[in-house]
């Protein structure tokens, strides 16, 4: 019975200093990676900073997902664009992040991925319009393509079609494609 209680009580003691010794080493490595000084900042990028000061969950990473959605009211459409965050926007806060996207709502934000989204009135740059461009039937896009929203304009003029089609042109026809806006200025043509 002695034999079981010394045995026992070393175990316990054993267990409790390894504990202990845990504990501090693990302490000490912490230590080891805050940042004391501006001295320590010199040289480092701001992702290495990050991580020193152990704040990388409230900040982007190199490798955080960047997901940018904007919703259009006019079609009903969400296009969505995933990539890596760019480099510039490498140790930003939440804060940092909402004053530069102003507008934008932040729908998730974490050094995993950041989610922004936005409603946009009118339609998604995949639809196009038939409207009237110096008195000729034109197709416009829905959304500017290198600052222009002019496609094409087309030998037609609006002087020979019916007052109906006219009116239809000056309010804008909205197509799903460059192809069915060409369908539907075959038909003015004929």
């Amino acid at each position: 019975m002695k034999l079981y209680f010394k045995t026992a009580t070393l175990t316990a003691i054993i267990i409790f200093l390894f504990i202990v010794s845990f504990a501090v080493g693990f302490t000490i490595t912490l230590e080891r990676g805050k940042v004391k000084s501006e001295k320590d900042i010199k040289g480092r990028n701001v992702t290495q900073i990050a991580y020193i000061n152990k704040d990388i969950e409230g900040r982007i990473a190199d490798n955080t997902l960047f997901v940018v959605r904007k919703y259009f009211k006019g079609c009903g459409h969400v296009i969505e664009e995933k990539k890596l965050v760019p480099k510039e926007y490498v140790g930003m806060s939440k804060q940092d992040f909402k004053n530069m996207f102003a507008g934008w709502e932040i729908d998730a934000f974490s050094s995993k991925y950041v989610v922004i989204s936005r409603v946009f009135d009118g339609f998604c740059p995949n639809h196009f319009i038939i409207s009237i461009k110096d008195e000729r039937v034109a197709i416009f896009y829905s959304q500017p393509v290198d600052g222009d929203t002019l496609k094409l304009i087309t030998p037609i003029s609006i002087e020979n079609l019916p007052e109906q089609e006219v009116n239809d042109l000056k309010k804008g026809i909205v197509v799903n494609s460059f192809e069915d806006a060409i369908k539907i200025i075959e038909d003015f043509g004929s």
